[in-house]
């Protein structure tokens, strides 16, 4: 009888509950298999993290290509609504921009003159071009909201150097300070608005340094007008002889 029951005991199912029983390579049932290391919850949610991340990063790239797309596209357009070019493709601008391809500000373009220095004066500048534009596609040229007037800031981007010192006419021997003109309110256009557009600048715009110009202010009032203040020397004579002209002269005769 207890040869049976040993017998019973070793083929190891014993109904004891809390037996552990061995496993394939002797060890007990509580051992740490493949199969607990990882389960398939643990290894789907890797996937994810995978794919979230491939997700992220695929997005950054996309964000990346287009947003310097439009970077680009914004810095050439800027550039070129800036050039007279892009101003000449409408027909009312054509004899303007013929008219400044001959003048002494050839070299400026248009966002030079027509806009105030630094960021605000930029970004006001082009959305009056786009309003300018949109009319153009429209038909519609009777708009006025464009002002093309330079300001002084603008001038003085290229000629701040004008303001150092007095400038005398070679022309009328006039002598007149720049600097003291702005200080009272004087502007740039209120002498010079033909500079860059010469005859096409309407004559009720067009502005030359001319005695009249000069006496809207020397008017006795704002300014006086005493003739000394600017006339310090006459106007330029005939240019004298040099010796070896007149012994040139001499000898021929």
């Amino acid at each position: 009888m207890s040869l049976f029951r040993r017998r019973r005991k070793v083929p190891g199912a014993g109904s004891d509950a809390g037996t552990p029983q061995a496993g394939p390579a002797g060890g007990s049932e509580d051992a740490v298999g493949p199969e607990d290391a990882g389960g398939p919850e643990d290894a789907a949610s890797g996937e994810t993290v995978d794919r979230r991340r491939r997700y992220i990063v695929v997005s950054a790239g996309m964000l990346s290509f287009v947003g310097g797309g439009l970077l680009l596209l914004s810095v050439f357009s800027f550039w070129w609504t800036s050039q007279p070019s892009f101003c000449n493709r409408c027909h009312v601008m054509n004899e303007y921009v013929a008219a400044w391809e001959r003048s002494p500000h050839k070299d400026a373009n248009c966002e030079t003159c027509h806009t105030a220095p630094g960021f605000f004066g930029f970004v006001g500048g082009k959305i009056a071009g786009l309003q300018v534009v949109a009319n153009f596609v429209r038909g519609d040229f009777t708009d006025d909201s464009f002002n093309a007037a330079v300001p002084n800031a603008s001038c003085l981007r290229c000629h701040e150097d004008i303001l150092e010192g007095t400038y005398t006419s070679p022309e009328t021997g006039v002598t007149v300070s720049h600097a003291h003109i702005m200080d009272n309110g004087g502007k740039c256009m209120n002498c010079h608005s033909t500079v860059a557009h010469l005859e096409t600048v309407p004559i009720g715009s067009a502005t030359y340094p001319t005695m009249d110009t000069c006496m809207k202010c020397h008017n006795g009032d704002l300014a006086p007008t005493d003739c000394a203040i600017c006339h310090r020397e006459g106007p330029p004579g005939p240019v004298p002889p040099t010796e070896t002209e007149d012994e040139t002269a001499g000898g021929g005769g």
